[in-house]
């Protein structure tokens, strides 16, 4: 006999994105940092000086560590 499982959708559309505010979390000026995770990554913005980024994320002993490699070389 199989069993068969059904997809709980409502989980599945609470994990779509979790969108979080850091105060004081952008790097270049200090302004409010807008994080948001979803699946596929990490994407950031400050709204004060319109910098964008794609964090690097992991959590380790109950923190959360974010990295912001460079993106290119000049």
């Amino acid at each position: 006999m199989g069993m068969k499982a059904e997809r709980d959708t409502a989980a599945v559309e609470r994990a779509e994105h979790h969108d979080v505010t850091i105060p004081e979390g952008c790097l270049l000026c200090g302004g409010e940092l807008q994080v948001r995770f979803t699946p596929d990554g990490t994407a950031s913005y400050c709204q004060a000086c319109r910098w964008i980024s794609r964090p690097h994320v992991h959590r380790e002993n109950g923190s959360v560590f974010m990295a912001h490699p460079a993106g290119g070389l000049a």
